[in-house]
């Protein structure tokens, strides 16, 4: 439940009384900061922002570290991939042609 004293912008300039006026600024003052507060919490954030940042850098530094061991890791298979591929494919050129000259092949192999 609120006072008369809670609410000061309706009180009567009349009724004003010393106490009155000293509870006013006592609540004005408690609600009120200083800029030596408001510096202290500045550099209250600022260090916290700065460990936050560290911890950060930290995480994202092993994070990139194991995505670069995959993507070290998906290259070699890649690259063991494309070997045989390729092996494949020679062996299919090969097939083709042998298909295409055996006749060739034992005529030559028969001589």
């Amino acid at each position: 439940m609120e006072s008369r004293h809670d609410r000061f912008d309706e009180v009567n300039p009349n009724d004003f009384t010393q106490k009155d006026l000293m509870l006013h600024l006592l609540q004005v003052a408690q609600h009120s900061a200083t800029r030596e507060d408001v510096k202290e919490d500045i550099g209250k954030l600022d260090i916290k922002f700065d460990k936050l940042e560290s911890k950060l850098d930290i995480k994202f530094d092993k994070l990139e570290s194991k995505l670069d061991i995959k993507f070290d890791k998906l290259e070699s298979k890649i690259d063991r991939v494309d070997n045989k591929f390729n092996r494949l494919q020679w062996l299919i050129v090969a097939t083709i042609i042998s298909v295409f000259l055996k006749d060739s092949l034992f005529s030559l192999l028969a001589q």
